[in-house]
């Protein structure tokens, strides 16, 4: 224990000491997250000025009615209330008496879409719908309202309906959202989430960089020869995870910190996060530290040199940055089926988790089910990961390729 605690020493000096780290650590931020919030507000002026988005759909559709077509004359009565979800409440319907009316309206611009229920609707459960401009992410909102609607009317019971819909309805929620983030303020809504996925992927992939960068250069320059004459290869692993891990919790202290007083400086001075979103933050970020740089260390045992491995960085660190890319989605819509896929899937899972928890309510059998994967997943790619750290391959200078990796797994 006492030569993993040197190694842990010896990884937190060398990188603490690095001017690079600490200029990433200032600079790197500010200027990502000023051209992130930059591009962002041209997005939104674009959409503003020509009412149109080619993701997300028109601007202003969200204001329009919703058509329906009832060809098997079910809908008799509507709901006196609605059951939880706040944009139900602002959904309006008009009825229209055959598909072409309802068309037409379409085309005129009078509705954002509309529902057709077939006249064997009761028998095949088949609904259809059609819309102007079709969005993998809007197109599909509303959906349960309408079938809610329906299964409302086919069981006389508004509270078999919900259960039909929902049959989870009870189950805890979560609210750790910032309370400026709570009631929608405009910047709060996309800066604070976006921040805290921001803050996540750049701690975890610079950390786990600096895990593969350690381990080839020193094979690189034959130290972890002598290195390997008194510490076990797997000490070396635990030494150098925790000692980077170290300086990741430093990185990311730093840069909420800051975050925390720019916002007591600002209009924004009303957002604070409660002590679940930190508690459950650190969570998913130390166990996702661990899985990549285990991952990127294990690469690192396998390269001869600090270049060769750098070369496939990308495909270890692709799975997060689909939710980077994807940030408005997660952002937008963090209970739509696709932001919860995203944050229950372990690779993407430290992220994606941790931006929808800053956007708004996560059911807490989400956020335990996210955590177990995640834990789960961790452990079996750190138990992976140090079978590569041995005397043969850390003292190995073969060329590393993907048919190499693939024999070392094989092994």
């Amino acid at each position: 224990m006492h030569n993993v605690w040197i190694i842990i020493k010896h990884e937190m000096k060398t990188t603490l000491a690095r001017r690079s780290f600490w200029l990433t650590t200032f600079l790197l931020p500010l200027a990502i997250f000023v051209l992130s919030m930059g591009s962002q507000a041209l997005s939104q002026s674009a959409v503003a000025q020509d009412g149109s988005s080619p993701l997300f759909g028109e601007a202003g559709a969200a204001n329009l009615p919703v058509g329906y077509v009832d060809l098997a004359g079910l809908i008799k009565t509507m709901p006196d209330d609605m059951p939880a979800g706040a944009s139900w409440k602002s959904v309006r319907l008009r009825a229209y008496a055959d598909e072409a009316a309802a068309q037409t309206a379409l085309n005129n611009g009078k509705i954002n879409k509309y529902y057709l229920v077939p006249a064997d609707y009761v028998k095949t459960g088949k609904l259809i719908v059609v819309d102007r401009n079709f969005s993998v992410f809007n197109s599909l909102d509303n959906n349960e309202f309408f079938e809610y609607i329906l299964q409302l009317n086919l069981t006389g019971d508004a509270r078999v309906a919900r259960a039909l819909i929902d049959p989870t309805a009870e189950t805890g929620q979560y609210g750790l959202a910032p309370e400026a983030v709570a009631k929608k303020d405009d910047l709060a809504a996309f800066g604070v989430p976006y921040a805290a996925l921001f803050v996540f992927f750049f701690v975890i992939t610079m950390t786990g960089g600096f895990m593969l960068q350690s381990v080839s250069k020193e094979k690189e320059n034959r130290t972890i020869e002598v290195l390997l004459l008194s510490v076990r290869p797997r000490d070396v692993m635990l030494g150098k995870i925790v000692g980077l891990g170290m300086v990741a919790l430093l990185q990311v202290a730093i840069w909420v910190g800051g975050g925390l007083l720019m916002l007591s400086s600002n209009p924004l001075s009303g957002v604070s996060l409660p002590a679940g979103f930190l508690i459950w933050a650190l969570l998913y970020f130390v166990l996702g530290y661990l899985l990549y740089a285990s991952v990127l260390g294990a690469l690192g045992a396998l390269a001869p040199s600090a270049r060769e491995g750098t070369q496939f960085t990308f495909l270890v660190m692709l799975p997060l940055m689909i939710p980077l890319w994807m940030s408005n989605v997660l952002i937008q819509s963090p209970n739509e089926a696709m932001s919860i896929i995203f944050s229950l899937f372990p690779l993407t899972s430290p992220t994606s988790m941790i931006t929808r928890l800053a956007a708004g309510p996560v059911p807490i059998e989400q956020l335990v089910i996210g955590l177990v994967l995640l834990a789960v997943t961790t452990y079996g790619l750190i138990a992976l990961s140090a079978r590569f750290f041995r005397a043969d391959t850390l003292l190995a200078m073969n060329s590393l390729n993907l048919k190499r990796i693939v024999q070392e797994l094989r092994r």
